[in-house]
């Protein structure tokens, strides 16, 4: 798959339609805002592109939940030492918060096979993209909203929450953000 395009730069060539401004602008400022336009939708939807291999010790809470540094998006084994103790799947109970509700219920510990190790490694792949998968069309096109944007205001744009809401990229992100009740 050495010929594959590269998603980002098939992104970039969408946002760049989508503004209208092929010749408008320097190339290096427009991937300088594509950047910002790209960083801003990971950022607020939990994006990770390209898909990255972590290996990082984990923190148990008093429930049993786990903490990882980032969402699994595969299967996740947990080392003690050098010795492979579990595989959880990624949509493992053990990763999801608990609410309050559910411990004044009494509910049992999520993962008390694993609150006894000692320095409880977990490695695990987040993020998308792992083999030759396009970026979805929604994030690409809620990055082009935003492009944009900041072309429409010459890079003078406050770069937050509002800013998508205003160029209409949350609707877009929206099935990528986890909400918790």
């Amino acid at each position: 798959m050495a010929n594959a395009p590269d998603p980002l730069a098939s992104a970039y060539e969408i946002a760049k339609l989508h503004a209208a401004v092929d010749g408008a602008f320097d190339e290096k400022l427009m991937r300088h805002w594509f950047g910002a336009a790209w960083a801003l939708c990971a950022q607020y939807a939990g994006i990770v592109f390209p898909a990255a291999r972590i290996d990082e010790l984990v923190s148990i809470g008093a429930d049993g939940a786990l903490t990882l540094s980032q969402t699994p998006s595969s299967d996740v084994r947990f080392y003690a030492g050098g010795k492979l103790v579990a595989t959880l799947p990624p949509g493992s109970p053990c990763f999801q918060p608990r609410s309050e509700a559910d411990d004044f219920a009494g509910c049992r510990m999520c993962c008390p096979d694993l609150c006894c190790y000692c320095d409880l490694r977990a490695s695990y792949t987040a993020g998308m993209g792992a083999g030759c998968d396009d970026l979805p069309p929604g994030i690409v096109q809620a990055v082009a909203r935003v492009f944009a944007y900041i072309v429409e205001n010459r890079g003078d744009a406050e770069l937050d929450e509002h800013v998508l809401g205003k160029c209409g990229a949350k609707a877009f992100l929206s099935p990528y953000l986890t909400y918790v009740m």
